[in-house]
């Protein structure tokens, strides 16, 4: 989770003014809020996440204190193969994610049958995997980073591109309709063929039968 602060900052010899400050990672949260009420400056100080939500300092204390060992940060990658022939679509996904101090990596793949085209495979990946991300965070809601080499998925899912095609808009109400039953949110961001060649493999090997579905904790 990402958080700014909201404060009024009073100056020895100016007038109030109020502050809002970039974004940063929960970890270094406390440092800045002990540093703020060091200076005695800093009043009304609200904490907000990258979903909007709000706390003050205690209640902000609390939170980290409740959601401490839960899986945070979350990223997913996500891809997909299609055979237009037997209308198999092959998908893959990899989501990592942190948990207490480590850093774990989960790799699965599926095949479903009947799509009508690779743009449908691509959403029925981004579905799957944001479904398996919703459910390792167990209620932890969060903001979601989502990548995936699919301009069509990318561009339609964070608004750059209308969609006219009926069979994406399905997917597209049912991704929406996921996140926000359960008070998610994802930011979508385009990457390179190159750059998500491991969730490329996995959706082959769907394809080939090649069940995979695996946990690894990441050593630094």
């Amino acid at each position: 989770m990402n958080v700014r602060f909201m404060a009024s900052y009073k100056h020895p010899k100016h007038q109030k003014i109020e502050i809002i400050t970039s974004f940063l990672d929960e970890s270094l949260a406390l440092d800045y809020i002990q540093d703020f009420e060091k200076t005695g400056r800093f009043n009304s100080i609200i904490i907000e996440d990258d979903l909007g939500q709000q706390w003050n300092v205690k209640e902000f204390k609390k939170l980290l204190h409740k959601t401490e060992g839960q899986v945070k940060n979350i990223s997913v990658l996500f891809d997909a193969s299609y055979n237009k022939h037997s209308r198999e679509s092959g998908l893959g996904w990899i989501i990592e994610y942190d948990k207490g101090q480590e850093t774990y990596t989960e790799r699965e793949n599926r095949v479903i049958s009947g799509l009508a085209s690779n743009n449908e495979a691509e959403y029925a990946s981004l579905y799957y995997a944001l479904k398996h991300a919703i459910e390792l965070s167990e209620g932890n809601q969060q903001l979601l980073e989502v990548s995936g080499d699919s301009l069509v998925v990318i561009n339609q899912m964070s608004g750059e591109w209308p969609c006219y095609d009926q069979n994406l808009v399905y997917w597209i109400e049912k991704v929406e309709s996921l996140l926000s039953d359960r008070g998610y949110k994802a930011a979508y961001r385009h990457i390179t063929r190159k750059g998500n060649k491991k969730a490329d493999k996995l959706s082959n090997q769907a394809l080939q039968d090649e069940k995979i579905k695996s946990k690894k904790q990441r050593n630094d």
